[in-house]
């Protein structure tokens, strides 16, 4: 017995653009890399970027899919730094000041020591290095700005074999960078740092758009010696993004990393929610890392159910990526009469449901927005989120609601 998904015919119409999926980005392997990865048992990856190169998602997408442990520089000298200075403070903006008054304050050496301290006293043997900071005082620092670190290199490499490098090489810096609204430069790793300095970092580090390219040349000054050593024995891995291909670099990082022989720590759990119109406006949409998609905008409001289903569909297997879950909003699907077919449908009625029941991948470092229409939830001691009851016909893939293959034909 098996199971034949409807077919339906699809015409291009005004709506085709919206199934396109995200420009591919070129990524080009260095040859010694496998070598590298056969001969240790442990993987150090050290990842640069730029402002707008949203290595953020990158290092996001190593740590949660294929347990990485991530190490930042702006953490180590935030934390550290101030325990080998006599007479500084330990507020960041004390460091800060520290460090622009002493340009020669911060050296290579000290920080990849502490990189090396992380990395033995960790249980774990998979590693990425943020190693160019996103903090101006760090940047100007001026062993950031010297032409060469292969010394330091080499001596780190000594105890702690280094697998490659990823480059996030991007195209259109400044257009990606408007488009972000990142004009300072940090990615969203910054924000993992700790709250008082991602607090300070907003006030420190926010410069107007016409300091953009400045910024963006002092970035590549201080990335280019790093880089330059590890292109010397080929390994480097280099992504070209644009402003078509943003969407799809972590699709990108985890096929190349698969194709390297990686292995996944999880396995992925999409969630597809489908509600009216108005209901979604007091969820966190953030928190739950739900995008929305609108039913109504993907096809025409004259198509049948099975059309709109189908457009719905094709939408979402179209821009779906690794850690997506989607709301779909459905104002007025056309219903019409059809034949009576004899199918079995597994379904769990539940008069009303909690969002955490279903959606286990959610934005950890913050508890969820609640609207003020609801009381307050009383929390467990060691819960992280508590979500208002939302009326809600939650569908997880495969989980809950109407079989796959009759509601979302292939």
């Amino acid at each position: 017995m098996g199971c034949h998904p409807s077919k339906t015919d699809f015409q291009p119409d005004g709506h085709s653009d919206l199934f396109r999926p995200p420009a591919p980005i070129p990524v080009d392997i260095g040859s010694s890399i496998r070598h590298q990865l056969q001969k240790n048992s442990n993987s150090i990856v050290f990842i640069f970027g730029g402002p707008a190169s949203q290595k953020g998602s990158i290092i996001e997408e190593l740590t949660s899919s294929f347990n990485f442990t991530s190490i930042s520089v702006e953490d180590i000298v935030f934390q550290y730094l101030p325990s080998r200075l006599a007479g500084t403070g330990t507020q960041i903006s004390d460091i800060q000041d520290a460090l622009r008054n002493d340009e020669g304050m911060l050296s290579i050496d000290w920080v990849l020591e502490m990189i090396s301290s992380r990395i033995k006293v960790a249980m774990n043997q998979r590693f990425v290095v943020d190693i160019v900071p996103a903090v101006s005082s760090i940047l100007k620092a001026e062993e950031y700005r010297a032409r060469t670190h292969d010394r330091q290199l080499n001596q780190f490499e000594m105890k702690h074999p280094i697998s490659f490098a990823i480059d996030v090489v991007v195209k259109d810096e400044q257009n990606l960078t408007k488009m972000n609204g990142d004009a300072n430069g940090r990615d969203e790793d910054s924000k993992r740092i700790n709250p008082e300095l991602n607090q300070m970092m907003r006030g420190a580090d926010d410069i107007d758009k016409g300091k953009l390219e400045k910024r963006i040349a002092e970035y590549h000054t201080c990335a280019e010696p790093f880089l330059q050593y590890f292109r010397k024995s080929n390994r480097v891995i280099s992504m070209s993004v644009t402003t078509e291909a943003v969407p799809n670099l972590v699709n990108t990082t985890r096929d190349t990393l698969l194709k390297l022989g990686f292995t996944m720590a999880r396995k992925d759990d999409h969630i597809i929610c489908f509600t009216t119109e108005a209901a979604h406006e007091d969820i966190d949409l953030n928190y739950y890392k739900l995008k929305i998609v609108n039913a109504g905008d993907l096809s025409k409001s004259s198509d049948n159910l099975t059309s709109q289903i189908s457009a719905v569909y094709r939408y979402i297997a179209s821009h779906n990526r690794h850690d997506d879950n989607f709301l779909v909003v459905v104002p007025s699907f056309k219903v019409q009469e059809t034949k009576s077919i004899k199918r079995i449908n597994f379904m769990e009625k539940k008069k009303e449901v909690y969002l955490d029941e279903f959606i286990k991948n959610k934005q950890h470092d913050k508890p969820p927005k609640i609207s003020e229409d609801h009381p307050p939830i009383e929390r467990e001691a060691r819960s992280v989120s508590a979500q208002p009851r939302h009326q809600l016909g939650i569908r997880p893939k495969n989980r809950v609601g109407a079989s796959p293959n009759s509601l979302f034909p292939n």
